[in-house]
């Protein structure tokens, strides 16, 4: 989420376009001759999707074009999911995820550690890896709203049953 004199704006459907930048920081560190399938719960523009190689059968939703993740039942369980979900309903899409998937990536504010509400969730699902991201991403600037850089920190949350990514278990990138 992006900021602006101090206020919290949030854009519509939480709509924020991964920068290729960070989507390539971490498709660097996984094996991908060990994935066949991969789910983008929120496809967005399709910037993930389309960074993976076409070996691989892939599988999107996205809520603008008509397909609700928390509602898409899927056929088979992936070997990948990698999203950028909207951090309003983050917990909803992880649960399922982790049903759904043997290996999760997700992106998301570090402050998501925190939290009441969140503390059993963590404490049932610790990641197994957690890559900060060393520059923020520009949120706006993916838009065309601007530029200067997000203003929190992020980072990708990662579950890896598969274990076909490399790194260690907290990396700063």
């Amino acid at each position: 989420m992006s900021r602006k004199n101090n206020l919290t704006e949030r854009i519509n459907k939480d709509n924020y376009p991964t920068p290729q930048y960070v989507i390539d920081l971490l498709l660097e560190r996984i094996d991908l001759s060990k994935v066949n399938t991969f789910l983008e719960p929120c496809k967005g523009d399709g910037r993930i999707l389309n960074s993976l190689p076409l070996t691989i059968n892939k599988e999107w939703c996205e809520i603008r074009e008509n397909k609700d993740y928390l509602t898409y039942e899927p056929q088979c369980k992936f070997d990948l999911i990698i999203t950028n979900p909207p951090f309003s309903l983050s917990i909803e899409f992880l649960n399922k995820s982790l049903i759904e998937a043997n290996t999760i990536c997700y992106l998301q504010r570090l402050n998501w550690l925190g939290s009441g509400i969140r503390k059993e969730f963590w404490n049932l699902n610790i990641p197994d890896k957690l890559f900060v991201l060393s520059k923020r991403p520009q949120f706006k600037k993916e838009l065309g709203l601007g530029s200067g850089t997000d203003a929190t920190e992020y980072g990708w949350f990662i579950w890896d049953k598969l274990n076909i990514i490399e790194g260690n278990h907290i990396e700063v990138l």
